[in-house]
């Protein structure tokens, strides 16, 4: 699994990229929009999950100091989100 994980989190990356970019186009309507925001939190959250245990492998072998993974767009998900409520 672990030679897939670069390949799973950048094909995450690249669909959270799409779904920003499809709403930036004004693609969805409102109600398309709540399921694409809860998907995009989804994928945000296992992207997440699976940066961290890209970093703890990698602790696990080294012992570097690690930043922490960060996250793009989720002021985007809440703001987002209060536009749905």
């Amino acid at each position: 699994m672990e030679s897939e994980s670069p390949i799973i989190i950048q094909m995450l990356k690249n669909v959270k990229q799409i779904i920003d970019v499809s709403k930036e186009r004004e693609c969805w309507s409102l109600e398309e929009l709540k399921e694409i925001d809860i998907t995009y939190h989804n994928v945000s959250e296992i992207l997440r999950q699976l940066q961290g245990e890209d970093i703890e492998s990698v602790e696990s072998k080294e012992d570097p100091v690690l930043p922490e993974p960060k996250l793009d767009g989720l002021d985007e998900l809440d703001e987002s989100m209060d536009e749905v409520d």
